[in-house]
């Protein structure tokens, strides 16, 4: 009898242990909730391509999630739901959507890890077509044991990059040929601007600096410009860049003027010595000889006909 009463034991101690360890691998206790991927509130116009999420803990990654739209790894990303399974403790998250043509790597140490440009094989870099709808999110959840599900909600409603508006006036007065009817686009060849962000400089929307690979880097560009963006000013351009390097050092964009037949009428640089932060704004205005910067209260009064697209700031 106590033979067949220790087997009985035995027996329910091994189905309760394997019963509770299925259910802890299983728990979800952290869950980071993205209105634009549920499929029941997205629209053309309110929606992500694709998102990365990375979880790390004093610097090691912990955890981590990919997925593209429709979403259909799962019925809980359907709902806009990433679920996380952390032990206790104290967590920075990473969010990424609209990721395509970005580098990722040495993710598993936030010291080390980052995302950046692809070279070209000519040499130099070029933003993506998604750069202008590359946004990010900065979670810091702490997890207690035991404790109710936590919930962050990731709205991805700031943009990682910096937006530069360049409008143009009077350039006539050194070359006659520089008006807007003759310009078919402006070529743009910028340096001291990012190319590589490193995970650990990834802070906040004022503090985030990037990187870059080599210090002669060259990011190429080519924009559309448009009429009128601004008062007297007679025709403009707009594009996203990485946020200000770490040194802070001024970004220099060589503008070729093209005209209608491929030929170049005129070239000349623009510095900009303001810091580029991440989800902002400079608005400048140069004459070819000087550079200032355009006291404006908001988007509207930057050509309200103007609307940013996720073309990477390459033309309208």
């Amino acid at each position: 009898m106590n033979t067949i009463k220790g087997i009985i034991l035995l027996t329910s101690l091994i189905f309760f242990t394997s019963c509770t360890f299925d259910y802890f691998e299983d728990e979800t206790n952290y869950v980071v909730y993205v209105p634009k991927a549920n499929v029941e509130l997205t629209t053309d116009e309110y929606q992500i391509e694709d998102i990365h999420i990375y979880i790390y803990k004093n610097e090691t990654l912990a955890n981590l999630k990919k997925a593209s739209y429709p979403f259909k790894e799962s019925s809980r990303m359907r709902k806009g739901n990433f679920n996380f399974r952390l032990f206790p403790s104290t967590y920075d998250v990473f969010g990424f959507v609209n990721t395509e043509g970005f580098i990722w790597s040495k993710l598993a140490s936030r010291q080390e890890g980052g995302f950046g440009l692809p070279e070209s094989e000519s040499g130099e870099y070029r933003y993506p077509s998604s750069f202008a709808s590359f946004s990010i999110e900065m979670l810091h959840p702490t997890i207690d044991f035991p404790a109710p599900l936590l919930t962050d909600t990731a709205n991805f409603n700031k943009r990682y990059s910096g937006r530069i508006c360049v409008a143009f006036e009077k350039l006539t007065n050194f070359n006659p040929l520089l008006t807007y009817s003759n310009i078919s686009k402006i070529k743009v060849t910028a340096t001291g601007t990012g190319t590589y962000q490193n995970m650990a400089l990834l802070t906040d929307s004022i503090n985030t600096r990037s990187g870059s690979y080599t210090s002669s880097d060259k990011v190429m560009m080519e924009f559309i410009p448009y009429e009128n963006p601004f008062e007297e000013y007679e025709f403009g351009i707009d594009g996203y860049f990485f946020p200000s390097l770490s040194d802070d050092s001024p970004i220099t964009l060589w503008m070729d003027f093209i005209d209608n037949s491929g030929k170049t009428l005129h070239s000349f640089p623009l510095t900009i010595v303001e810091t580029l932060h991440m989800n902002q704004t400079i608005y400048l205005g140069t004459d070819g000889i000087g550079t200032f910067e355009l006291d404006i209260n908001g988007p509207e009064q930057w050509d309200p006909e103007i609307v940013g697209g996720d073309d990477g700031g390459m033309g309208i």
